[in-house]
């Protein structure tokens, strides 16, 4: 998709957006992407510790910082999980680390969830997007999968609890609630706002004309995509995301794609304590096994 917009639009239009934010304005970005990262190691360690996982600030820094490097180049950001083996020590047993890191994942995705569903609505209300299907079809085709998929829990119900038992056992037996909860999801709110907010401030830098609630609101849908795994680093589902969003308002496609190609190299540029770290304290595939 990415090579198939450049090749439509021109990669000299392109270029030419590329040229409209300084490179001294950029600079800026990148603390405010570890700033926001390091609310999000300080939300991990909060959730560690209430599964009895024993981490300082610092481990939980150098390591949640690892894990974004190996996620963000692996699809669907599974590399992340190698945050595991660097506090196996530290770890109760393997079902409780998984749990930990799945309820991480969680206040992401409840987050990019809420901001995703108000996005919609507000593009709802200002472009009618969603409108009646012409036929029933899909309606139908949903409706025969939802049925399929009740009667398969029913028959296999007894199967899928002796199976799920466990790691729902180990995903409950934390301790947070009440404080820490609040606390987590004003992390995640904070570090979410600062990570997606940087689309406005690179379409700022370059003079681009746009909505910035809209645009700010539509970045979570496109977080929401950037999660199939079926791309590394967001390549093509970002670049078609924004396009879509810069057609809206009428604006140039070139600078949906400039503007997508200079987070992409932002976010590069924010992953260097990680790939430092990384090298400093490589994991071996066959390590990465064992923990599995």
């Amino acid at each position: 998709m990415f090579f198939l917009l450049l090749y439509n639009i021109g990669w000299d239009k392109t270029l030419e957006s590329l040229k409209k934010v300084s490179f001294s304005y950029l600079l800026g970005a990148l603390p405010v992407f570890w700033i926001a990262f390091y609310l999000k190691s300080l939300r991990w360690k909060i959730i560690s510790n209430s599964y009895g996982i024993s981490l300082s600030s610092y481990q939980a820094f150098k390591v949640f910082f690892i894990g974004l490097f190996l996620a963000n180049i692996t699809p669907g950001k599974i590399g992340d999980f190698a945050r595991l083996f660097y506090i196996k020590e530290n770890l109760p047993n393997k079902k409780v680390g998984l749990a930990s890191l799945i309820m991480d994942r969680l206040f992401d995705l409840v987050c990019l969830l809420f901001f995703s569903l108000i996005a919609i609505i507000y593009y709802q209300v200002y472009f009618n997007l969603l409108k009646p299907p012409d036929t029933y079809e899909s309606i139908l085709f949903w409706g025969f999968v939802f049925v399929g998929f009740i009667l398969g829990y029913y028959f296999l119900r007894n199967k899928l609890k002796r199976i799920l038992m466990p790691w729902l056992s180990a995903f409950n037996s934390h301790n947070l609630k009440g404080d820490k909860v609040v606390l987590g999801i004003i992390l995640t709110f904070f570090s979410m706002i600062l990570i997606y907010g940087i689309f406005n401030y690179v379409a700022w830098g370059m003079g681009i004309s746009i909505d910035h609630l809209g645009l700010f609101l539509g970045v979570f849908i496109l977080g929401v995509l950037s999660l199939l795994p079926i791309t590394i680093l967001g390549i093509g589902v970002r670049e078609t995301s924004l396009v879509v969003i810069f057609n809206l308002y009428g604006l140039a496609s070139e600078d949906a794609i400039a503007l997508s190609l200079i987070i992409f190299v932002l976010q590069l540029i924010s992953l260097i304590p990680g790939a430092i770290f990384f090298y400093l304290s490589p994991v071996e595939i066959s390590q990465l096994k064992k923990i599995k």
